[in-house]
């Protein structure tokens, strides 16, 4: 709420009343000349009087027995617990001339309950050199001939009032209301004598902000529903990816569906037995956003490859695990509604570690007599392929474990580009994590004659001394 823009609510004592206060003081009381009323003026406000002291801003047309709530901070003696006290501020408009005090009406009666002064009290003097400023800002004098102070100018139901707070403490300025004079107001004539007793009857104005009525279940259902649609759609996405790339281009993809969703959620009114349910769902359907974010991060470094392993790594998130609680308190807030949502979440599977045989063959040409010896001296498994130049299709693709050897016979003829794929967990397609992408930089030619037949042997494990180069290759335009 912005206490700037509330209006307020002023009681007014006329003037010929004396300027007491009717029914019995106010907490503090802040003493103003004619011309300071008038214009407008700030006062330090402290309660108790050992407290912060806050200044006030008086706007201008500022009235004698007006009074204000103000909310004032403070820290509990015995806890040390810091708070806010609201304090009733009453305004003392003192005759032209008259000098204010330092703010606060000196306290006569008990304590909290300033009064008027005792007979006989006289006013402390002003100090030397005192006059009220009637000649410009700035410039205090005397009032010129046939001066006259301003009127007043009254305070209209929607007038405003800026609170200005010290040390960063945000002053509020709320409505009077009329209980705070403690008594009945007593209507006065002009020249000052009762006319009779009422009871005040004026209710503070309020702007309040309104929020929407909360959503019948079956309308709130129908949302879930909506949003549940948006984000299933949006995870199948990433988990038909098939290369690093697509998975990170996915998850974004997926981080931004679910911001949205979030939003449009965030923005319901739920039915009042699932309002608990609903908030906590909104935050943890925010917290699956920055852990989509990172799951992107890992597919662009690699370690996870396809949208098989990025959903199974999401599923075992802790924001995964955080909204199936959400989800399941969700669906038990209301016994008879039972609300379904979170159709989308992946399931929490362990990351799998799936081989194939060594030499296992995914494609084979033959009717060659080349041969082609490979020695995986590495630890990761790894697919070799040989593409035939001009060809997009491998002609040949083994699996070679790591560790391991494997001899390719009957190879065509022909030019060939030697690629190469490692990584962990072989779906039946490719590495689904910790993936490579290489190729030799040297071409491999086969040729064939009555007399002999071409034989390459290959290591995959770098060596000093090693006669062949190789260079990373993009994911997407790897053979396949």
């Amino acid at each position: 709420m912005d206490f700037r823009k509330q209006p307020l609510n002023t009681l007014e004592m006329d003037s010929n009343s004396g300027g007491g206060f009717a029914g019995g003081p106010a907490d503090v009381v802040v003493e103003l000349s004619a011309a300071e009323a008038a214009s407008g003026a700030t006062r330090p406000i402290a309660a108790p009087s050992g407290g912060t002291p806050v200044m006030v801003y008086f706007p201008p047309g500022a009235r004698d027995g007006m009074v204000l709530n103000v909310d004032l901070p403070w820290t509990d003696p015995g806890t040390g617990a810091a708070s806010t006290r609201t304090v009733s501020v009453a305004v003392r408009v003192l005759p032209a001339g008259a000098f204010p005090g330092t703010g606060a009406y000196p306290q006569y009666g008990p304590p909290g309950h300033p009064g008027p002064p005792p007979p006989g009290f006289a006013a402390p003097a002003p100090p030397p050199g005192f006059a009220p400023q009637y000649g410009p800002p700035g410039h205090p004098g005397p009032p010129p001939p046939g001066f006259a102070a301003p009127a007043p100018q009254r305070f209209g139901p929607r007038a405003r009032i800026v609170a200005v707070a010290v040390a960063l403490a945000l002053l509020s300025v709320i409505l009077l209301v009329p209980g705070l004079f403690k008594g009945d107001d007593a209507e006065t004539t002009s020249n000052g004598s009762t006319t009779g007793a009422t009871t005040p009857t004026t209710e503070p104005l309020a702007e309040s902000v309104t929020s929407a009525p909360p959503l019948d279940p079956a309308a709130y259902q129908s949302s879930l529903t909506a949003a549940d649609k948006e984000l299933a759609a949006a995870v199948g996405a990433l988990q038909r990816a098939t290369t690093p790339t697509a998975v990170a281009t996915a998850a974004e993809a997926l981080a931004e569906k679910v911001s949205t969703q979030t939003s449009a959620l965030s923005a319901l009114t739920a039915p009042a037995t699932a309002g608990t349910a609903h908030s906590d769902l909104v935050s943890a359907l925010s917290s699956l956003e920055s852990e989509l974010t990172s799951l992107s991060g890992s597919a662009a470094g690699r370690s996870v490859c396809t949208g098989g392993a990025a959903s199974a790594a999401l599923g075992r998130a802790d924001a995964a695990t955080d909204l199936r609680t959400a989800i399941t308190a969700l669906a038990a807030a209301d016994p008879v509604a039972k609300y379904k949502f979170g159709s989308f979440v992946p399931a929490a599977v362990k990351d799998q570690n799936r081989r194939k045989a060594n030499g296992s063959y995914l494609t084979r040409t033959t009717g060659g007599s080349g041969q082609f010896k490979v020695d995986n001296g590495n630890s990761v498994d790894t697919v070799v392929k040989l593409v035939k130049a001009g060809s997009k299709k491998p002609s040949v693709a083994v699996y070679v474990r790591g560790g391991k050897k494997v001899t390719t016979g009957r190879i065509k003829d022909g030019t060939y580009q030697v690629y190469l794929a490692a990584g962990t967990d072989w779906d039946g397609k490719r590495f689904t994590r910790n993936c490579q992408f290489t190729k030799f930089d040297s071409s491999f030619k086969f040729t064939t004659t009555s007399r002999q037949y071409t034989i390459w042997e290959v290591s995959l494990k770098e060596v000093l001394g090693g006669n062949a180069t190789s260079s990373d290759v993009d994911p997407d335009s790897f053979p396949s």
